[in-house]
């Protein structure tokens, strides 16, 4: 068994050095270092190699900040979405009960009531609620759309972190 786990190491071993490869260093045209798997031609690696663009670091910082607002936006959609689904679910519960007691019951002695238009404190409320919930979503909405503008106006695409709203 330890000569089949020694074996099996070596060859593990064996395919790493097969596989590495040399790796070159050459300075760009703004004197940074810059790696590549291949030699630089030439005599000057200079010469080869593009200047590069200078750092951007408010790039990176909005590149961050971004993200983070939409993963904000996007757990707050998420927790309205639930929101208006539990409460869907509830005035819709409340609504079945009321049609069925609209046809009446042992406490209204049996007298029909009109059902759409008797609505409780509760459902008035709930309902109330939903309106709010639902006009937040419209919001988080607008200000996904308007943050993907200005990250894709930044980028001049959409970049790879970035995922749609469903």
């Amino acid at each position: 068994m330890r000569m089949v786990g020694r074996m099996a190491l070596g060859l593990v071993l064996l395919a790493g050095a097969v596989q590495a490869e040399d790796i070159y260093r050459s300075t760009d045209g703004a004197g940074r270092p810059v790696f590549s798997n291949g030699p630089p031609g030439g005599g000057d690696a200079r010469r080869n190699v593009a200047p590069a663009a200078p750092p951007d670091e408010e790039a990176g910082t909005f590149s961050t900040s971004a993200s983070l607002r939409r993963q904000a936006l996007e757990r707050d959609f998420r927790t309205a979405q639930r929101r208006l689904r539990d409460l869907d679910g509830r005035l819709a519960a409340l609504g079945r009960a009321r049609t069925r007691n609209a046809g009446g019951n042992e406490a209204t002695g049996g007298v029909r009531t009109a059902a759409a238009d008797v609505r409780s404190e509760e459902e008035k409320s709930l309902a109330t609620e939903r309106e709010q919930v639902a006009q937040h979503v419209v919001e988080v909405r607008g200000a996904y759309a308007r943050l993907r503008q200005e990250v894709t106006a930044r980028f001049g695409g959409t970049p790879s972190w970035w995922i749609e709203l469903r």
